[in-house]
């Protein structure tokens, strides 16, 4: 078939299929568009005066305060607000970031507007080694502003039109309560029965005084520990869809377009073009569905594997070990799984680490940078195992929380449910 044919009636069918697919997939939304949603709007919505970041964003008051709690400090560069219960990796981090702002004479203030919670005005919960997690996910317009602590002005913004704010929190389960396998536990804890006066009293805090009688009541683990706090852009759903029908596209329309013109008949043309494109995304795309089998296979290898727990030994590690003074923040992005090797006593784990890094120079502007490392780690086998405690309860301060060391019925932390199997659990960074 002639060169110029051949090209008009390929346009022609993946322009007509692209448009299809699109209209069932794709949701027309020209809103972005209205002058309310424009960037100079958005600007004046984040920069109007409120009492606290979240302030009328429509989402409930605990995650709300979770939320806050991380926002307020940064905002004030006080790290005398941040909250009691925090990972003791993540509090060092915090801590590390709000001293280089002080040296700065910096804050760091996140300004949120349009908060729109993702899939509900809810925290996602689940149950993982011994341990209930929650997270929430908002999605929301973010202007990420470092100002002088002296005359307010402003050293350097980030504005992200869509963005995401990302809040993990865990708590400690008892031995005892785990064999109910609840979904969820102790929220009947929020309000106990005053033992000395028989008033109703929230439990808000680790340690609560009673209004009505003046006694002091211990919370302990029914507090959530907050483990790690992000702030990240992502292309929505629809633009990554778009994007996808793009690529469909253009490879049916190639396709299509070397059939017709190789082959004379046209309706066995347009089906050898129809069936190439088909095949050609079946190769793109099983790579993607047997790379997300094989992380699947090999979390499975790993005992009581915990991604979470992995990242906050990656970040741990990087706070000890990171040599450049002037870093100011550290996050990692996406764990990729390459090899586990699994011995009688230990469990090796190859793996490649994405993340960033933020630096803020004396007197510069703060920049970022993306990583990509290659790590090898390794960790005790069955880290709950242990031939005898010997001077297992002899240090004074748990290493996660930073309460005193108070086991529970399975030796573990009576506040946040770190064990110390003479640090057995955690993931040790060889190379």
């Amino acid at each position: 078939m002639d060169l110029s044919i051949s090209l008009l009636i390929a346009a022609s069918f993946a322009i007509l299929c692209t448009y299809y697919i699109g209209e069932k997939i794709l949701v027309i939304d020209f809103s972005a568009y209205r002058p309310q949603n424009l960037k100079k709007a958005k600007l004046e919505r984040l920069l109007a005066k409120k009492d606290a970041p979240l302030r009328n964003s429509k989402i409930r008051k605990d995650i709300r305060n979770a939320f806050e709690r991380i926002l307020i400090p940064l905002g004030k560069a006080d790290k005398d607000l941040l909250p009691a219960r925090m990972d003791m990796a993540f509090r060092k981090k915090i801590v590390s970031q709000i001293n280089r702002l002080n040296k700065n004479k910096l804050c760091r203030k996140i300004y949120v507007t349009d908060v729109v919670p993702i899939p509900k005005n809810d925290f996602e919960t689940w149950s993982d080694d011994g341990r209930e997690w929650r997270e929430s996910v908002l999605k929301c317009s973010t202007l990420e502003r470092f100002e002088s602590t002296k005359d307010d002005t402003v050293q350097h913004e980030i504005y992200r039109k869509n963005s995401y704010l990302r809040i993990l929190q865990s708590r400690h389960v008892r031995l005892a309560d785990q064999k109910e396998k609840k979904k969820s536990y102790y929220n009947d804890m929020l309000r106990i029965t005053c033992p000395s006066c028989g008033a109703s009293v929230k439990l808000d805090s680790q340690q609560v005084t009673c209004e009505y009688c003046g006694a002091v009541i211990k919370n302990e683990f029914y507090d959530w520990q907050t483990e790690s706090f992000e702030i990240y852009e992502s292309i929505s759903t629809n633009l990554k869809r778009f994007l996808q029908l793009i690529v469909s596209g253009s490879i049916l329309f190639l396709c299509v377009f070397l059939c017709l013109y190789l082959i004379e008949d046209t309706e066995i043309s347009l089906a050898a073009g129809v069936g190439a494109a088909i095949l050609a995304l079946g190769v793109i795309v099983s790579p993607i569905i047997y790379g997300k089998v094989k992380q699947d296979n090999l979390a499975k290898k790993i005992v009581g594997y915990s991604e979470n727990y992995l990242r906050a030994c990656l970040n741990e590690y990087s706070l000890k070990n990171e040599s450049d003074k002037d870093m100011l923040d550290f996050s990692v992005d996406t764990i990729k799984l390459l090899k586990v090797a699994n011995t009688d006593e230990i469990t090796k784990v190859t793996a490649e680490i994405y993340g960033t890094k933020t630096f803020l120079p004396e007197n510069q502007k703060p920049f970022t940078k993306k990583i990509k490392k290659k790590l090898t780690l390794q960790r005790a086998r069955n880290p709950k195992k242990r031939k005898t405690d010997g001077d297992f309860f002899t240090e004074k301060e748990c290493p996660s929380c930073g309460a005193n060391f108070l086991p529970d019925e399975n030796g573990c932390c009576s506040y946040c449910g770190y064990t110390l199997h003479e640090d057995s659990i955690k993931w040790k960074i060889k190379n």
